[in-house]
Order: structure tokens, then sequence, then C-alpha cells
């Protein structure tokens, strides 16, 4: 998926440089040179430098009420979201992982239980999806191929390109692919990844199918399933088959 991304970046006249460390940063009188520690120099009228997020707690005062966050701005919290000042509670970006809207609005939510009944039952998903709203997007949930190598889990991989999809060629939707990695004896699905314009909202479809137990996330479900024609939830049945297609 990132190598698809990055070879549509290049079309789009983005250079990447990967695995590279920058040694300083020149400022002249009509931009910036960054300078490599591998000897390369790029000239830019700006600089934008993305070192991870932070928690914005800087202005919160924490130290009055006997919090103290860590050099990220970020508190400690329990299961329950209590940070270790009783009837304190943190969310969303200020306790860190995984720094997402969608799970900081589950969170709050959690938090709410724990204060009226004090106890919270729920729980985030262990598997949270992720989107990354580049042009084309990148959304995926579950494991990659490169954790289940290194667990050593038997695998296969379905696949399914937008291009071949008749709903794609409609929308003009032809850039993008979708991912279905599953266990070659069971058939059960370990991640799905999709590339490609509205990923973040196909990457839901497999994600139902994902979340549900025992023989209920089975590749079976997607090759099994009558989709509407012509949808982009056809990738998913097309990636099933491609996927089946490969245990033969």
């Amino acid at each position: 998926m990132s190598d698809s991304l990055s070879y549509h970046f290049w079309n789009s006249g983005v250079l990447i440089r990967n695995d590279e460390t920058y040694e300083k940063i020149e400022g002249t009188k009509d931009g910036v040179i960054l300078h490599l520690q591998s000897g390369k120099k790029m000239k830019a009228d700006c600089l934008l430098f993305a070192n991870g997020r932070t928690g914005n707690t800087d202005s919160l005062n924490l130290k009055a009420v006997g919090l103290k966050a860590d050099s990220r701005g970020q508190l400690k919290v329990n299961d329950n979201y209590g940070t270790e000042v009783e009837h304190i509670y943190a969310v969303g970006d200020v306790i860190g992982y995984p720094s997402l809207a969608s799970a900081a609005y589950d969170q709050g939510r959690i938090v709410a239980q724990a204060i009226c009944e004090g106890q919270a039952k729920g729980r985030l998903i262990d598997h949270i999806p992720t989107g990354i709203y580049t042009i084309p997007e990148i959304s995926s949930v579950g494991k990659t191929e490169q954790e289940l190598t290194a667990d050593k889990v038997p695998y296969e991989v379905g696949r399914a390109q937008f291009k071949h999809l008749a709903r794609a060629q409609i929308a003009g939707m032809d850039v993008g692919s979708l991912k279905i990695l599953f266990h070659r004896e069971t058939k059960e699905i370990l991640g799905i990844h999709c590339f490609g314009e509205r990923a973040a909202e196909i990457i839901h479809i497999g994600q139902a199918i994902f979340e549900q137990k025992g023989e209920g996330n089975t590749l079976d479900y997607f090759i099994n399933t009558t989709f509407n024609y012509p949808t982009m939830a056809e990738a998913y049945r097309v990636a099933a088959l491609n996927g089946l297609n490969r245990l033969f």
C-alpha cells in the first residue's frame, strides 16, 4: 500500500526520500535548504517537520490538581481512563495511542459509564481501523503482512484491483486496490488493507466481518455473499475469490 501511494505521489510530482536523516536546516532569503546526512541537499520554499503528536496540556495547569504530563504532554490512565488523581479522567490525544478521533469518542463514552456506575463495562475494540487521508486514501484494520510473517502465521493474500470493478470504471476511481489477509488453513480473516479513493469508507465493510467471532470471520462470507452490482463493495468478493484460488 505504501509503495502504491509512493508511486502516485511520484506521478503528481512529489519526490520521496526514504530512510534519510537530516543533518541541519539552512534558512535562505527565499526558502530553506535541508542538508541530509547522506550528503544530499533539498531546497524548498518552506519546511514542514512532522514529529508525532503531543497532548495539548500545557495551559491546563495540571500541577494545581496534582497531575504531571510526560515529555509529550500525555497523561497516564488506568482501564477506566482514570488519572493518578481520583475523579479526574482523561481521553483522546492527551493519553497517547491510538490518538484517533474515532477512538476518543468511544473513550469518552467509557468514561461516562465509569463516572455514573463506578466501573466501565465497555472497552475499545482490539483492532481499531486507521485512515490516512492522502490522495488517494489508505485504510486498514488488523494485521499487516510484516506482522504475520514475524509471528510465523501461515497466511495468504486475496487482492482486487479497482480498475477491474465496473463501479470504479463508471466513477473514474480506477486507481486503488483491496487486500485481504487470511489464514491458509482456517480461512480466518487476519487483516484488511485498502488503497484508493474512499478507502476509509470501504474498509468498514470488511471490519464488520473481521470483528465477528468463530466461523463468521472467514473468507467464505465474502465468497458466498451476493453484492450489489455495480458497487465498490464487490471488491471484497473479487479479492476473496482471488485468495481462494491461491489455495489450490
